[in-house]
């Protein structure tokens, strides 16, 4: 016992320090805020404002970002009803071209195990925790002495931008200098480049009718159990942002580099983490689980947890966290998308 304190010393303060702020933030009592409106995100689109006439209203407009939408709407229909004929191919095994579902994948490479495990996992969330609090606290002071109020969203985004930050840097020191590992060994790598950016496009078409099911079908039983969802930081940030360089900073780290950083960490290294211990089924279970809560998102837990199932498959099936990144940009930049064409149905 002596010895495991000594060695962990590091990480025991810090999950200390996590504890203590936990415990002390508990004790004290809830500030009650007066919403001096609904957020975005928990109205409806009645409430917002966009109603069928207005959709076709700009729809019919000759504006470019209408022109630009009415062909992603078209395209997208496309899209579904490709994805809804590869369901049916599957279903009746037709064979529509060469995309298997076997879960006999290749991971690290041939009989390969990751050299860190659980315990590096758990000492790596333990520090990035501990460094998101010192982030905030450090944040708040500046904030503070500058006396800058540039609001609650956008001071949340900002924060995850720097923890994501220091998620790269955990993930890479404890992979290369503490466990001695290639970086590679976390899928990084750009052989087979494009076969593996078509196979992500092909799995997640494939699924697209399944997300969108369980999605109704969440969003179903939530409104009979009378659920009002809680608002979402980054769609309240979209809406309400108008300065046009932090928007384009938004879009870049919501679209490419957040999911880029997210797959390095779930599936690079937590998935091979646990799958060390308990094999692929039970870690793309749980690394799924876990990318879904950390979502914060109780209306589309299940989606996400389904796509999270989705990416550590392509990841096991090619080696390669291209085909899993692939399928996250185009998942939130489509999400990005959306926003942004209710934002232009508002304006």
């Amino acid at each position: 016992m002596l010895n495991f304190i000594r060695r962990e010393k590091i990480y025991i303060f810090m999950f200390l320090f996590i504890l203590a702020v936990n415990f002390m933030s508990a004790g004290q009592p809830e500030k009650e805020q007066v919403k001096a409106k609904k957020s975005f995100s928990e109205m409806t689109f009645e409430e917002i404002g966009v109603t069928e006439e207005r959709v076709k209203d700009f729809l019919s407009s000759d504006r470019l970002s209408a022109k630009f939408f009415k062909y992603a709407i078209v395209l997208g229909f496309l899209v579904f009803m490709f994805s809804v004929v590869m369901n049916l191919a599957f279903i009746f095994r037709i064979r529509l071209f060469s995309f298997s579902l076997s879960l006999t994948g290749r991971g690290l490479g041939e009989g390969a195990v990751a050299s860190w495990g659980v315990p590096d996992l758990l000492r790596a969330s333990v520090v990035i925790v501990f460094m998101s609090y010192i982030l905030g606290l450090a944040e708040s002071i500046i904030y503070k002495l500058l006396q800058l109020d540039i609001g609650i969203n956008l001071r949340m985004m900002i924060n995850t931008f720097f923890i994501d930050i220091v998620v790269v840097i955990a993930v890479l020191y404890f992979v290369a200098l503490r466990s001695r590992d290639a970086i590679t060994s976390l899928g990084l790598r750009t052989s087979s480049l494009f076969k593996n950016i078509s196979s992500g496009i092909a799995g997640y078409v494939f699924i697209l009718p399944l997300l969108f099911a369980v999605l109704i079908f969440s969003v179903w039983i939530l409104n009979l159990l009378g659920y009002k969802p809680e608002p979402q930081p980054v769609f309240e940030v979209f809406m309400e942002e108008k300065r046009g360089g932090f928007l384009l900073f938004f879009v870049i780290f919501v679209s490419v580099l957040g999911p880029i950083i997210e797959e390095i960490f779930f599936r690079g290294f937590m998935y091979n983490a646990i799958k060390k211990h308990i094999g692929i089924i039970g870690a793309a279970f749980i690394s799924a689980s876990v990318f879904s809560l950390l979502h914060t998102n109780i209306v589309g837990f299940f989606p996400i947890m389904i796509l999270g199932l989705l990416l550590a498959y392509l990841y096991e099936r090619t080696g390669s966290l291209v085909a899993s990144m692939t399928v996250h940009v185009v998942h939130n930049s489509i999400i990005i998308g959306f926003v942004f064409f209710i934002k232009e149905l508002m304006g």
